[in-house]
């Protein structure tokens, strides 16, 4: 990371601990049947591919029959980051958001780190700052590195992490211009989407004038 000031450890801004861990294959299952949403690594990953946003909602998540404990349930305002992959790979942190399409709780697998700020760091500035490309590369290449190519990010390690930690109005600020420019991001693959649907048109139409 690129040396900074006014740097906290994560510790001090955010409670953290790991996910729950399922003793046997997590089984995904129907509307109808389930009593949990659940959120692996697959998934959040899925979320972030379709939209490009960082935020998440529990109805994006698949649904388990949960039998387990309520104190596994992870509230609106944490933040999801991933404890463990390849070198290189997918260690971006979501923040979990409020969802009025949603009544079920949602249990977090051990897949991830559950980062709940305190009073004074808003949740989605958190996952803003894990997300920057210094600290998305120390994540990915070094943080936890077992000198094979898996990266393995502990609690321990997690709580030494530092950020920079603006007011919340420097907070708020910096949230409205990512937004928009997830906005961009979004409207930029939607055109590219009706492009590409406009030219496979194209192409069929020209292939068929070639077969007359």
């Amino acid at each position: 990371m690129s040396p900074t000031t006014n740097l906290t450890a994560l510790e001090d801004i955010a409670d953290i601990r790991t996910g729950f861990t399922f003793r046997e294959k997590i089984e995904e299952v129907s509307v109808s049947e389930g009593t949990a949403h659940v959120a692996q690594i697959k998934d959040v990953r899925g979320v972030w591919e379709e939209t490009s946003s960082s935020l998440i909602q529990a109805h994006q998540l698949p649904l388990i029959r949960w039998e387990g404990k309520d104190k596994a349930f992870v509230a609106p305002g944490a933040v999801l980051l991933p404890s463990r992959g390849t070198k290189g790979g997918y260690f971006r942190a979501s923040c979990l958001v409020p969802d009025d399409a949603a009544s079920l709780p949602t249990v977090v697998s051990s897949q991830f780190l559950v980062i709940t700020p305190k009073e004074g760091v808003l949740p989605e500035f958190l996952c803003w700052s894990l997300n920057r490309p210094a600290m998305q590369y120390w994540l990915s290449e070094g943080a936890g590195s077992q000198g094979t190519n898996l990266v393995m990010l502990s609690t321990k390690l997690a709580k030494e992490i530092k950020l920079e930690m603006p007011s919340l109005v420097t907070q708020q600020k910096i949230l409205r211009l990512n937004q928009l420019w997830e906005q961009e991001q979004q409207l930029t693959q939607a055109l590219l989407k009706n492009r590409e649907d406009m030219l496979q048109g194209m192409f069929q139409q020209l292939l068929q004038e070639k077969n007359v």
